[in-house]
């Protein structure tokens, strides 16, 4: 299952990688750059692997290390408490992503409706 789900992610953290792989591909004429570009990729791609195998190996550490006195109900209840947890942080980061993207949008129609406005000053700060 957890490696389903990894499977999952690492598809989907690659996927814009791999339509920008696609794009140039289609989009290099020479077949020298084609080479150059699928070495860069590889040795991208590679660098990933590399990367995800330390990062499993270190929460297999960490959690063999941390759960191994808990009996197999115990694990099954913290797995449960663990992607309540995930799911809660993963659903306020999309509400922080699309706050953050409004608060952008707006601020750009702001300044758009506001440039003839009127500026008001004031001497100092207000006591």
């Amino acid at each position: 299952m957890i490696g389903k789900m990894i499977s999952l992610g690492f598809d989907l953290a690659t996927m814009p990688a791999r339509m920008t792989y696609r794009g140039t591909r289609a989009m290099l004429a020479m077949p020298g750059d084609f080479e150059q570009v699928i070495a860069e990729v590889r040795a991208v791609s590679d660098e990933v692997a590399r990367e995800v195998q330390v990062l499993l190996e270190s929460v297999d550490a960490e959690m063999s290390q941390k759960t191994a006195h808990l009996n197999p109900q115990q694990k099954q209840q913290a797995a449960e408490l663990a992607l309540d947890a995930a799911e809660q942080h993963l659903s306020m980061a999309a509400v922080n992503m699309l706050r953050a993207l409004w608060l952008t949008v707006d601020s750009s129609r702001r300044l758009e409706q506001d440039a003839d406005g009127v500026i008001i000053e004031h001497d100092g700060p207000a006591r």
